[in-house]
């Protein structure tokens, strides 16, 4: 582990199978089993990606009573404390800034994240205080920094809409550099773009992307023509 103020940490947002609903709004369209292995393919393929990169990685779980999932093998696992997303993303980011001198926020549904991409945002926080990646929906699939936030920047956001990384970007005390922006898995409709930007890393898709691939492309009436 780094010494503290040294370098670069990365924080996976995870939900535990059988502790928290997983993948609701794709599992009313395939089902829960279903939903469940895509998202389990996704933490999969971004571990891949994040040990690749030079920072720590760890993945922030919703549970306390789900820091020893198999899943998270291999990454440290670090509890993100009660409340609404925005305050576990606080106390996530708070907590590491104390240790690292820049800190990456990321989820589980952009599983074609590549590490050149998180090396970009290390590179720019060299320079820069933020940098955000925004998602194709509205969101936002990454949130790095070097600069403390209030808890109330966290929580006066409102999540999952269509304005939601536009409004994170305007209450930023600085200019955010913005990444370029990539789809998160949310609803079956998503799995067309998910497709596509997973097909054009080609070569550079990770064995664990190419089995998300392969899963996405074995969906009964999936057509990445959709």
């Amino acid at each position: 582990m780094s010494s503290i103020n040294s370098a670069s940490a990365v924080a996976i947002f995870v939900k535990t199978p059988g502790l928290s609903p997983i993948k609701t709004r794709l599992a009313k369209t395939l089902g829960q089993v279903a939903a469940e292995s895509a998202y389990r393919l996704c933490v999969k393929a971004i571990k891949a990606t994040v040990v690749q990169v030079d920072a720590d990685a760890f993945c922030a779980v919703a549970e306390q009573g789900g820091l020893r999932d198999p899943l998270w093998q291999g990454l440290e696992s670090v509890h993100t404390g009660p409340g609404c997303l925005g305050q576990r993303q606080h106390q996530v980011y708070q907590r590491l800034l104390q240790r690292y001198q820049r800190v990456i926020l990321i989820g589980s549904d952009s599983p074609q994240l590549t590490a050149d991409r998180l090396h970009q945002a290390i590179e720019t926080l060299k320079t820069e205080q933020f940098v955000v990646g925004p998602a194709l929906d509205g969101g936002y699939y990454l949130f790095a920094g070097k600069r403390s936030l209030s808890q109330e920047f966290w929580t006066n956001l409102t999540y999952s809409r269509s304005d939601t990384c536009k409004n994170l970007l305007a209450a930023l005390p600085a200019k955010a550099h913005l990444l370029s922006p990539i789809t998160d898995l949310d609803t079956v409709e998503d799995l067309p773009q998910l497709h596509r930007e997973l097909s054009a890393l080609g070569t550079a898709l990770s064995p664990e992307q190419r089995a998300l691939l392969t899963w996405i492309e074995c969906r009964e009436n999936y057509s990445s023509d959709s």
